[in-house]
């Protein structure tokens, strides 16, 4: 199963080589701020069943469809529906009296993960349906927000510092930028695809562990909110020159896995058949 976050004793050498300076632990979710208010109530908290507050959270996730979140392959390799409930409109998740905890009853790996450790994806089922907004997905072929530079956001529960035992109750973001497939070339001997890869990062920011399966998201030209990338890898947290590496959510089969397992295809079609009817 492919690492969510490498040690940094791996290509330790090389890290200290190209940074020159010893690496220290940031703060927030590396370097971000606690969400303020509900801006972002599309994201989702994988926990272990039966958990409360922060203890069972493991991965995040994003609601794209009321009883669909979306979250990475490396998540869900050998967990059981069963064993898993996602709580969503909780932006701290220690606030039972906020939000909901539902029982899940399906997980759906991308097909290609394990055999190709690429394709980060998976998606989890809920047995009812969540009251929380979803989150589009970046349409394929549309790389506006893959250009160098682009505007991106990232958030989640995760850990404020790589190693860190403690998961924090609140959730919290940090701004990044894209970085272009073929500026990533030092994260090439953790085996990046650009295909169905890309990098963000910005100066001590990133996701860390338990932010997996999170997405990183911006805003189109045209004022909308998608997201283009699912947490994945990464060399420790905010390591210099090592960027975040996230699934592509654009990229064609991860986008086609997502629509047709979730039936957004078939549910964008019946409200147009239904846009064109009049009573």
């Amino acid at each position: 199963m492919r690492r969510t976050r490498l040690s940094l004793s791996f290509l330790a050498a090389g890290v200290l080589a190209l940074v020159g300076t010893a690496l220290a632990p940031a703060s927030a979710i590396v370097g971000g701020s606690t969400v303020p208010d509900d801006r972002y109530a599309f994201m989702a908290s994988v926990q272990t069943k039966g958990s409360s507050g922060s203890d069972g959270h493991f991965c995040g996730g994003s609601v794209i469809a009321p009883q669909w979140v979306l979250t990475a392959a490396h998540c869900m390799v050998d967990e059981k529906p069963g064993d898993l409930q996602i709580a969503v409109g909780r932006r701290d998740l220690e606030d039972s009296s906020r939000g909901q905890t539902l029982t899940v009853d399906r997980v759906v790996v991308h097909p290609d993960y394990e055999e190709t450790g690429t394709f980060d994806a998976a998606l989890v089922h809920t047995t009812a349906a969540m009251d929380a907004p979803t989150i589009a997905l970046a349409p394929v072929g549309n790389d506006e927000l893959e250009q160098s530079g682009a505007a991106l956001t990232v958030a989640g529960w995760g850990t404020e510092f790589f190693g860190s035992p403690v998961i924090p109750s609140q959730l919290k973001s940090v701004d990044v930028q894209a970085v272009a497939d073929e500026d990533c070339t030092t994260n090439s001997a953790m085996g990046f695809q650009a295909d169905s890869e890309i990098c963000a990062e910005t100066i001590g920011g990133d996701s860390c562990q338990g932010d997996s399966g999170g997405p990183l998201f911006g805003t189109l030209a045209d004022g909308r909110r998608v997201q283009v990338g699912v947490v994945s890898y990464g060399l420790g947290c905010a390591t210099p020159l090592f960027p975040g590496v996230y699934g592509e959510v654009n990229n064609p089969s991860i986008h086609d896995f997502v629509t047709s397992t979730a039936g957004l295809g078939a549910a964008k079609a019946a409200r147009k058949a239904g846009a064109g009817k009049r009573h």
